[in-house]
């Protein structure tokens, strides 16, 4: 349907209309596209790319670019021709550089202009210019902007997708046709804009740029290092290395790398003119021994995405180490440092600079030892991270990643190897289990436990005096010998509680009662009990006053006499099962 006619009064004013992708030129903005639209009129050939490839291709054919330069070089001939440029800048037909090219030389005539084109692209970058003719928005920008080493580019991208190869840097533009072939001078350039700052050496005629974090001699020798670099490897020879160090200093305002050298060729396909490595070994990794072929292809995927600009560059040595230390499948991994041979004292060096004291730190390369020689190369492997919690690990190997304290090792693996770990400093048998399982059911902070290991040792071995554990004799006859062993190893006041907590029996409320009486911690209790619990105690009194007694005597003994004690010991048990009816 027909929009109404719009009806117009004496006086009104009429609304400025502005095109999308324009804007307003202030007056710098006018200045620079004048300085870049002066350069362009007085020299056009100087904004195209010099070719320097003389080849042909199959059946003899020209190359494209070859053809529009042909077509600009006619351009150039009628630069001053105005009508003439307006209207090849319009023709329906034509070669589309061609059309931009002569459109911007067209603009190259206008002396006043209020409104500018705005450019912008994630790629390429932003840049104002005239729009003339017919050509697309970017291609023009891309020759009006020459002092834009990206941009400059674009107008020849339909060239790149068809096999041409352009660089682009601050002192000349080229194509060197299907051969990506880069100048010196491109590679110079490139690097010395980049956000590093390089040293250059020259070694049996081959450049070596490197940062400051990186040892010469390590890529002249092509050694791998455990401070880790990227190796660029041109293919005219040139080698750029870079620090792990120096490429995680990033800042938002600097330009990733890798993008900065993608985005000064066209097409931005860099393994077509340089080989990228990641080089790094954990510390105690022989120079000899090489790494799997699945460990290269993992850091190859890394660096396929960094290259592919999908890769945040600031986090690619972390996952280089990453990718390096989840394929390993042998050893034992602390810090980043690799122990091939499981042996106390590397363990112990290992350990060095791990948050503990140095009988933590002792202690932890026991149990580690026992948990590296446990797994076998069909296991998985397992990851002890910075709070204490373990993961598996595809390969057979233990790690201890960075963060990780002694105690987080222990607390990690004391369930599964605190056992093992204790016989390794000479507690074992009943004396081992009974520190073992009393840590693992009431863990103390492993600094604790170390000091009072002492006094720990001292009470498993008085505790393995004893010929039957807590909780072994069934009846109140096992309730009686748990209290008066509760009370003779950890207090008559733990044994009180436990005698005066709610019963659910009435022999088990009497065994609490003659146990009370028997070593006088009765008064002010009755009220625990009923009558006929106090009454049944009576009859069992004098037992548990005896099995009372030979506990004492069994822990107070000399050590000759322990089988003796053991035997009387025994014998008040008896007795005790006689009186209560337990036989």
């Amino acid at each position: 349907m027909a929009k109404p006619a719009q009806v117009e009064f004496p006086g009104q004013k009429r609304a400025k209309v502005r095109m999308r992708g324009t804007k307003h030129a202030n007056e710098a903005t006018v200045k620079k596209i004048k300085r870049e639209l002066t350069r362009l009129l007085d020299n056009p050939r100087s904004h195209l790319p010099a070719m320097t490839w003389n080849g042909k291709l199959r059946w003899g054919r020209t190359d494209p670019v070859t053809k529009t330069l042909r077509e600009l070089e006619k351009i150039v001939k009628k630069k001053n021709d105005t009508k003439w440029l307006g209207k090849r800048m319009m023709a329906k037909r034509g070669d589309p550089v061609a059309k931009a090219f002569a459109g911007s030389l067209h603009a190259c005539h206008d002396t006043e202009f209020s409104t500018v084109g705005n450019f912008s692209s994630a790629s390429f970058g932003t840049a104002s210019y005239v729009r003339r003719g017919d050509g697309k928005q970017g291609y023009l920008a891309g020759l009006q902007n020459y002092s834009n080493i990206t941009l400059r580019m674009l107008p020849w991208e339909e060239h790149a997708k068809r096999g041409m190869y352009f660089f682009s840097w601050k002192g000349g533009f080229v194509c060197t046709g299907p051969d990506p072939n880069p100048p010196d001078e491109w590679v110079t350039d490139v690097l010395s804009r980049s956000r590093f700052d390089f040293t250059i050496k020259e070694e049996d005629g081959k450049k070596i740029w490197y940062t400051e974090d990186v040892d010469f001699s390590h890529v002249n020798d092509g050694v791998s290092s455990c401070n880790g670099y990227v190796k660029l490897s041109f293919k005219k020879g040139q080698v750029v290395a870079i620090g792990f160090d120096s490429i995680e200093k990033v800042t938002k305002k600097e330009s990733s790398f890798i993008h900065h050298l993608a985005l000064s060729m066209l097409p931005p396909f860099l393994p077509s003119i340089v080989d990228i490595e990641g080089v790094w070994t954990p510390k105690g990794w022989p120079q000899d021994k090489e790494m799997s072929m699945e460990t290269q292809e993992s850091v190859g995927k890394i660096i396929d995405a960094w290259q592919g600009l999908t890769m945040n560059e600031g986090v690619v040595p972390k996952a280089i180490k990453r990718s390096i230390l989840d394929s390993i499948g042998e050893g034992l991994i602390i810090n980043s440092k690799w122990i091939g041979e499981i042996d106390f004292d590397k363990i112990v060096d290992a350990l060095d600079g791990i948050a503990g004291s140095a009988g933590e730190r002792e202690f932890a390369a026991h149990i580690l030892m026992s948990c590296a020689e446990d797994i076998s190369e069909d296991d998985e492997g397992l990851r002890i991270n910075a709070r204490g919690e373990m993961s598996e690990r595809k390969t057979p190997t233990v790690e201890v990643m960075e963060g990780a304290s002694c105690g987080d090792i222990l607390t990690a693996l004391w369930e599964d190897y605190g056992l093992s770990a204790l016989e390794r400093i000479g507690i074992s048998g009943d004396e081992g289990e009974q520190i073992w399982e009393k840590q693992n059911k009431k863990p103390k902070p492993f600094g604790t436990f170390l000091k009072g290991l002492d006094s720990a040792r001292e009470s498993a071995k008085l505790t393995s005096r004893f010929t039957a554990k807590i909780g072994e004799i069934d009846g109140a006859t096992g309730h009686i010998h748990d209290l008066v062993r509760i009370g003779l190893m950890e207090g008559l006041g733990k044994a009180e509680r436990i005698a005066t907590a709610r019963h659910d029996s009435i022999d088990k409320a009497a065994a609490s009662w003659a146990w009370l009486l028997a070593v006088g911690r009765s008064t002010g209790q009755e009220w625990h009990f009923d009558g006929d619990a106090r009454n049944r105690a009576s009859a069992w009194l004098a037992a548990t006053k005896e099995l009372v007694v030979s506990g004492e005597n069994l822990l107070s003994c000399e050590d000759s006499d322990v089988s003796i004690m053991k035997k009387s010991w025994d014998d008040a048990i008896s007795r005790l099962r006689r009186d209560i009816g337990e036989n």
